[in-house]
């Protein structure tokens, strides 16, 4: 099976959204400029910046509403059983990060979804990251790797 197509238009995928992301912020500080440039000769600059400032400021605080509304969705009625599959995956975490994190997890969601995303971002982003997760997270990994192929295995060494 060929992979390269399949990866190829993912990470293709993946350089237009950064792109479309840094066309809007260059978008948005042209926008923030032609206001400081347009209030200035008026109020002054002190004020032309904190105007200017305020507004992007508010721009965030709209972008970051409206993340947040589409992050939540629609509120359901009750919430939905949890499938085997989560179960199985929670209790094969519950000795490794303890009741309390796990119940935190589960409570919010949204953040470990986002935290999950914005690590993978970083990761993918920096080669020096991902070099130094791997030398860190190597020996566990093939620790636990192991553990858990003995446990499968039945072969207690």
């Amino acid at each position: 099976m060929n992979l390269r197509r399949p990866l190829s238009s993912l990470f293709s995928l993946n350089a237009l959204v950064w792109l479309a992301m840094l066309t809007g912020l260059a978008a948005l500080l042209c926008f923030a400029t032609a206001g400081w440039l347009a209030l200035a000769p008026r109020v002054g600059a002190p004020l032309a910046s904190l105007f200017t400032g305020l507004g992007l400021l508010v721009v965030a605080l709209l972008l970051a509403l409206g993340v947040r509304r589409l992050a939540k969705g629609p509120a359901q009625p009750e919430p939905p059983a949890t499938p085997p599959v989560e179960a199985r995956l929670e209790d094969s975490l519950r000795p490794l990060i303890g009741d309390p994190a796990l119940r935190w997890t589960r409570e919010h969601t949204t953040v470990v979804a986002l935290g999950a995303l914005a690590a993978g971002v970083l990761i993918a982003a920096s080669p020096g990251t991902r070099r130094f997760l791997t030398r860190a997270a190597g020996p566990a990994l093939t620790r636990k790797a192991l553990n858990a192929y003995q446990d499968f295995s039945g072969d207690n060494h």
